[in-house]
């Protein structure tokens, strides 16, 4: 069953950097492994989820539980964009193992629609 946003144009999420707050780094990116697989596992899927800048290590890592995180997400409906040029910048283009590559006019063209933006 694909869930899908019951009004408007849903609700983004946008991952602009691989942890959760400003705090202790380990701490963070557990935080964030949390956060990916609670979002896999609820009911209200986001109609698009947004990788940029260090974000787009997630998509692009060796972290098996957020791949399955994302693959789950995409499963159920969700649009996973993760920006190119990040992607090059790192120098990790050639590991993405969920989402479409994606540029700036499209990722901010879907924040721009959506109902609200989640920013992790």
């Amino acid at each position: 069953m694909v869930a899908c946003p019951t009004t408007g144009n849903g609700y983004a999420v946008f991952i602009g950097k691989d942890v959760v707050g400003a705090g202790d780094r380990e701490l963070g990116y557990n935080l964030m492994k949390m956060a990916l697989y609670t979002l896999a596992q609820g009911d209200s899927v986001p109609a698009h989820v947004l990788f940029m800048n260090d974000g787009v290590k997630l998509p692009a890592g060796e972290e098996q539980q957020v791949i399955d995180s994302l693959m789950t997400l995409t499963e159920k409906g969700a649009i996973v964009l993760v920006c190119g040029t990040c992607l090059n910048y790192y120098g990790i283009a050639d590991r993405l193992k969920v989402g479409t590559v994606s540029n700036m006019y499209d990722i901010l063209g879907a924040m721009q629609r959506a109902d609200k933006v989640i920013t992790l």
